[in-house]
């Protein structure tokens, strides 16, 4: 961990501006602003102390090459009828393609090219952000980014929690597209498929209509076995219902989450990346919970691709939320929670090298409340 202070990983009460962690696995240096893990939990999240409007969704379409991504971009463009989506295009190489083949006016197309070895790509990445909406965020509605085959997950999905970027845009989603066909062998053959199906909130296997269902019903359990939180929805041609892939909802994530492990529905690990799920019924001391946050960032961070949570502390009438990649770290205070709601702890952690299930579990448990 890049700075070690009693602040660091805590999630509070107060109703403060947005902090935005940071650590050795990011590649943002250039602002000074998320240098270290500093994180405080809101009542809300709706806009920070220099933002002007509500925050811009975007839907990151990820997955390795030939999987079907631009179809599936331009499968939302159709569907998105009258509202404005601008396409933001990740070509890996010097010369870029696949903008030709979206099915929008070149006014709303934005390529961000390859870039060579002497340039950092997450850092070119925040700052064309940070420009677009300057430019244009009072006339789109949402962004939808197509990042190349060849781009890492983390570095994608890590900017949304970092300066500007965090203030300006929300992650709606991150969709890996994962072709039925040829996505076993890509699996196989590839560290980063296998992080692309790993860190995504949905994950299309497409096309389908290529593949035997058996081998199909294969891939998806190889899918979960690395992800319990992902949606994970079959089809042809990139076709999937909007509603069904853009704005995933935390809730619903980890209310699946927990749904699956309370009926032992656990997909067997294939891989060398695995899911862990920690639940609690009981009330959670906050404090304790800190701590215990920020023990397990410091000795697993860096082997946790991605983590997500909520949490029921004792004497609070608020959920409280948080998720990280890596050790770049966000939380707030979610909402209240509804009269006759179960209330309960669920950690989901996704990586690789991590502790047992069940010592986790144990050091979760440990940060009950007692009376």
């Amino acid at each position: 961990m890049e700075h070690n202070s009693d602040h660091s990983n805590h999630v509070h009460e107060h109703d403060h501006g947005h902090g935005h962690g940071h650590s050795h696995t990011s590649h943002l240096h250039a602002n000074d602003t998320v240098g270290r893990m500093h994180e405080h939990i809101h009542k809300d999240d709706k806009e920070g102390p220099s933002q002007k409007g509500p925050k811009v969704p975007v839907t990151i379409i990820g997955g390795f090459l030939g999987s079907g991504k631009t179809t599936h971009v331009n499968h939302l463009i159709k569907a998105s009828k009258d509202t404005r989506v601008d396409v933001i295009v990740r070509e890996f190489g010097s010369i870029s393609i696949d903008d030709m083949l979206v099915h929008l006016p070149k006014s709303r197309i934005h390529v961000f090219p390859g870039v060579s070895m002497h340039h950092d790509p997450q850092l070119m990445l925040y700052g064309f952000l940070d420009n677009l909406h300057e430019r244009y965020g009072k006339t789109f509605d949402s962004v939808l980014m197509e990042s190349s085959g060849l781009d890492k997950p983390e570095d994608l999905v890590q900017l949304f929690f970092l300066g500007d970027v965090s203030r300006n845009y929300r992650l709606g989603s991150y969709i890996a597209i994962v072709s039925a066909e040829y996505g076993s062998l890509d699996l196989d053959e590839y560290r980063i498929a296998r992080e692309q199906a790993a860190l995504a909130d949905v994950v299309i296997i497409n096309k389908t209509d290529l593949a035997d269902e058996a081998e199909v019903d294969k891939l998806e359990e190889r899918i979960r076995g690395m992800n319990m939180m992902a949606k994970i929805i079959r089809a042809s041609f990139g076709e999937a219902d909007p509603k069904e892939v853009t704005d995933i909802s935390l809730s619903d994530q980890l209310e699946g989450v927990y749904g699956r492990v309370k009926e032992g529905r656990r997909a067997v690990g294939m891989d060398d990346i695995r899911t862990i799920a920690l639940t609690e019924t009981r009330p959670m001391d906050k404090e304790k919970v800190n701590a215990w946050l920020q023990d397990l960032f410091m000795n697993n961070g860096t082997k946790m691709l991605r983590s997500k949570g909520f949490f029921n502390f004792q004497g609070f009438e608020e959920r409280f939320e948080f998720q990280a990649v890596r050790k770049t770290f966000h939380s707030k205070a979610d909402r209240k929670w509804e009269d006759g709601e179960e209330r309960k702890s669920v950690v989901v952690v996704i990586g690789e090298g991590l502790p047992e299930e069940k010592i986790l579990q144990a050091s979760f448990s440990e940060c009950a409340y007692i009376g």
